[in-house]
C-alpha cells in the first residue's frame, strides 16, 4: 500500500512539474512610474520574468534602477517590445500568465499607497521664476508644452540637444506661450536651472516635482511636444515640433 501511495505522489509531482514547466508568468513594469509609486508584486503563480518595455530606456538606466531596487535584479528590457506586442499589453504594471503559449490570466497590479505626509510636503506647480502653473488653464488660443530631461545629453534621450534647439527656435517665433516641463527623476530643481542656463532657455520652465504634468499627459518618450487649445484639450502630441501658425 505504501508503495502505491508513493507512486501516486510521484505521479502527481510529475504532473505538477510538467504543468509548471509549460506555464510562465510575465510581469511588465515601467521603471519611470516605479520611482513615483512602487508596485506591490504578488506571489508568483509560475516562474516569473520581470520585463521593462523598450520605450525611453537603456541599459544604464535599467542598471541604476536595479541598484536602487534590488528586488528587481532580474528585470530585463523587452527588446523591440516583442512580448509587449505579442500579449497586447497596453498598460503597466501588469501580470500575464501564459500556458502552452496562450494567455490564461491578465491582471493589472496595484501600487503602494502614497505617504500620508504627501499633502503636507507637496510643492505646487510653478515656473522657475515662481509663477503659478496650471495644467488645465490656458490664457491664450494655444499653449505648447515641451517635455524634456535635465540629464540631456544622455544615452536614453536620443537627439535631445537638437530637439531642445528646435524648441527654443519655436519659442522665439511662436505667437503662443511655450513651456518646458522637466521630469524629476534622479534630480533636484537645481538641475532644471542648470538646464535653463546650459541650453539658453528664455521661455518658462516648470520642474515637475511630483510628476503631475508628465502623468496627466502620459508622457513615455523624451523630448516630446504637447499642444493644448484654450479649453486645455490636447490638439497635438508627438516627438516633432508642432506647427501652430
Amino acid at each position: 500500500m505504501s508503495s502505491i501511495k508513493a507512486l501516486l505522489m510521484f505521479a502527481a509531482l510529475c504532473l505538477s512539474v510538467f504543468a509548471h514547466a509549460n506555464t510562465q508568468e510575465y510581469v511588465f513594469i515601467n521603471i519611470w512610474d516605479e520611482y513615483v509609486q512602487p508596485t506591490t508584486l504578488p506571489t508568483p503563480l509560475a516562474p516569473r520574468r520581470l520585463l521593462q518595455p523598450d520605450i525611453n530606456i537603456d541599459e544604464a538606466s535599467l542598471a541604476q534602477f536595479k541598484t536602487a531596487y534590488p528586488s528587481y535584479a532580474e528585470l530585463a528590457i523587452d527588446k523591440q517590445n516583442q512580448l509587449l506586442q505579442r500579449f497586447a499589453i497596453r498598460q503597466t504594471p501588469v501580470r500575464v500568465i501564459v500556458k502552452d503559449d496562450k494567455v490564461i490570466k491578465r491582471e493589472l497590479l496595484t501600487t503602494n499607497s502614497a505617504p500620508s505626509t504627501e499633502k503636507e510636503t507637496r510643492i505646487p506647480l510653478q515656473t522657475l521664476t515662481g509663477m503659478p502653473f496650471s495644467i488645465a488653464t490656458i490664457n491664450s488660443q494655444y499653449r505648447v508644452l515641451f517635455f524634456s530631461d535635465s540629464l540631456c545629453p544622455f544615452q536614453h534621450i536620443p537627439a535631445c540637444e537638437m530637439r531642445i534647439k528646435q524648441n527654443n527656435q519655436l519659442a522665439d517665433s511662436s505667437a503662443y506661450p511655450v513651456v518646458t516641463v522637466i521630469k524629476p527623476f534622479y534630480v533636484e530643481e537645481q538641475s532644471a536651472r542648470d538646464y535653463q542656463q546650459r541650453f539658453e532657455v528664455k521661455h518658462d520652465i516648470v520642474f515637475d516635482h511630483h510628476n503631475e504634468v508628465f502623468s496627466q499627459f502620459e508622457i513615455r518618450e523624451l523630448p516630446y511636444w504637447v499642444v493644448q487649445d484654450k479649453q486645455g484639450e490636447v490638439v497635438y502630441r508627438g516627438n516633432q515640433p508642432p506647427n501652430i501658425d
